[in-house]
């Protein structure tokens, strides 16, 4: 996909930190970047082996896939696809989707709020993951660095497990199997379209949010003319605390979103939110790039910081919008079945923003336009579609909270 995209190999929530000309095994790092009110009344215990379970499994496998690389002294590039593509995303994957039933059993009227808080996390990993391997690269190596971020890794996804509790039985007991478990296609043929087309907002939105928090570092990089080789100490380094910055941002705003949620109503925050992810793209981040005699980073640090905030939504509440379509039991199931299709979304992602930064042949900032123009596009696309949804079910009255 061109040079440009050496520096977005991390394509996710949480970025890579690159490294110089120096032997490989020492100096590649890539990390893939209150109260509420219970739903039943009575105290109930269920058997363990639900979703802690499952999220226990996850956790050993998002801990473990970081330690083999940092033993193994010869490496394959198979061996990075085995651990950081398959160990840590299917990891990652069985661990958030029984960790967000887990908060949807135990929340309702303030399910927005709870699911703000537990995703804040995501936010705070993607602040102080990438500073730390900055900060541990130049002192211990590649080798070390990954040891101490997949023990960190370990004890987290171990304290967590201990935590994802099921209060809601399976809706078909103790005959559940685990072919009830998989994702339910026919869920979309629900006679109203808004699985469908909620799914449909979700999956153009992380064709959007991926692209600024992948390509932000590399985006000033180039924009100030440093080196890529850099990026651990002097100048360029401040490419990848903008990253950070970016994340500590989101976490106010997925805090925020949840309240908001809450007391307004989760699509009628959602299609606020991504009004103004839309505008953060297109008025600020597309001016930057449009702008060649624009040479102060100001305008592209508000950008950082307003997307960051406004983007929170997009993590924190799009979960949250899939509890209003089914009941609690098939929670679960609807957030596998429609995050099935969404992972699509980010699989492809990455590699369109990377060919249109190929094919606008230009240098430096301008060359990003064509990824910034597509990433405005999705959001008004997924806008769209919110827009949809909230008018099929509940009208023009957008006084009602839904």
């Amino acid at each position: 996909m061109g040079m440009k995209n050496q520096h977005a190999a991390g394509g996710g929530k949480e970025m890579l930190v690159e490294k110089a000309e120096v032997p490989a095994l020492e100096c590649r790092s890539s990390i893939p970047s209150q109260r509420g009110i219970p739903l039943i009344d009575n105290d109930i215990t269920y058997p363990r082996g639900g979703s802690e379970g499952v999220a226990g499994g996850a956790g050993c496998l998002v801990g473990t896939s970081r330690i083999p690389r940092s033993i193994q002294l010869d490496w394959e590039y198979y061996q990075f696809i085995l651990a950081f593509s398959i160990l840590a995303g299917g990891g990652a994957s069985l661990l958030i989707t029984p960790a967000m039933g887990s908060v949807a059993h135990w929340f309702f009227e303030r399910r927005g709020l709870a699911s703000g808080i537990a995703f804040t996390g995501g936010g705070a990993g993607g602040v102080l993951f990438p500073l730390m391997m900055q900060s541990l690269l130049p002192r211990l190596g590649w080798a070390w660095s990954v040891r101490i971020l997949g023990f960190i890794l370990l004890i987290l996804c171990s304290i967590s497990v201990a935590f994802c509790q099921s209060r809601v039985p399976p809706r078909n007991g103790p005959h559940t199997t685990w072919r009830d478990t998989l994702p339910d296609l026919r869920i979309f043929l629900d006679g109203t379209g808004a699985m469908s087309m909620t799914t449909a907002a979700l999956f153009l939105v992380d064709l959007a949010y991926l692209v600024p928090m992948t390509y932000i570092p590399s985006y000033y990089l180039d924009r100030q003319g440093l080196p890529g080789d850099k990026t651990l100490s002097g100048d360029a380094a401040f490419a990848y605390q903008l990253l950070a910055i970016t994340n500590g941002s989101s976490c106010f705003g997925r805090y925020v979103a949840g309240a908001l949620g809450d007391r307004f109503g989760r699509y009628n925050t959602l299609i606020v939110s991504l009004f103004f992810c839309l505008a953060s793209v297109a008025g600020f981040w597309l001016p930057d790039v449009l702008a060649p005699q624009f040479n102060s980073i100001a305008l592209l640090i508000l950008f950082t910081i307003l997307f960051g905030f406004v983007s929170g939504s997009n993590v924190s509440l799009t979960p949250i919008c899939l509890g209003q379509l089914c009941q609690i039991q098939d929670y679960g199931k609807y957030y596998a079945t429609c995050y099935t299709v969404c992972s699509f979304g980010c699989l492809i992602s990455i590699p369109i923003a990377g060919s249109l930064l190929d094919a606008t042949g230009a240098v430096g900032k301008r060359g990003y336009w064509g990824a910034v123009v597509y990433t405005a596009g999705s959001y008004l696309a997924a806008l769209l579609c919110v827009i949809w949804v909230r008018l099929r079910m509940k009208g023009w009255n957008w006084r009602v909270k839904w």
